[in-house]
């Protein structure tokens, strides 16, 4: 039952930055995997890709631009009473840096399978918690900004970037 709680995620930022393209309230958009191919060949008027390989890590979920500030946030799930460290790869937490040394907005956005609860972390706040191994729903619960699902299964999550 709760094996897909990724894609949930995933589907329902997607879903949001539809609306808020749609609504010219924000440009965001999910980041593809940088993916290098050696070779590509036309068949029957469809391209086939071979020997696809990921030629550097990727960087964060999401970028874009709201009110004209550049934004970057990673998206990540977990169905237990905590998000495990070692979800948020180093190089994810450097670029997040970088882009709040740099004026933009960084963030996470966490989702609690078994609380059924949405949260936004600024950059900021997320660094304040000191954990070795895991980062506990009562801390993200503590510093982190609730963000409701709202219908159509869309988290509104702009308003709270900077409250």
């Amino acid at each position: 039952m709760y094996k897909n709680r990724g894609m949930l995620l995933e589907t329902i930022i997607n879903q949001t930055i539809d609306y808020y393209t749609y609504n010219h309230i924000a440009f965001i958009e999910k980041k593809g995997l940088p993916i290098k191919f050696s070779n590509i060949t036309n068949s029957e008027n469809k391209l086939l890709l071979s020997n696809a390989f990921v030629y550097k890590k990727s960087t964060v979920d999401y970028i874009g631009c709201y009110k004209g500030r550049f934004l970057a946030f990673e998206a990540k799930s977990t169905n237990e009473s905590f998000l495990a460290k070692s979800n948020i790869k180093e190089h994810q937490t450097k670029y997040l840096k970088e882009i709040h040394k740099n004026g933009g907005l960084a963030f996470l956005i966490v989702f609690f399978g078994l609380y059924d609860e949405f949260y936004l972390l600024s950059y900021e706040s997320f660094m304040t918690i000191e954990s070795k191994n895991q980062y506990r729903y009562e801390w993200i619960k503590k510093i982190g900004k609730r963000i409701p699902l709202t219908y159509p299964g869309i988290i509104d999550f702009l308003p709270y970037i900077y409250s």
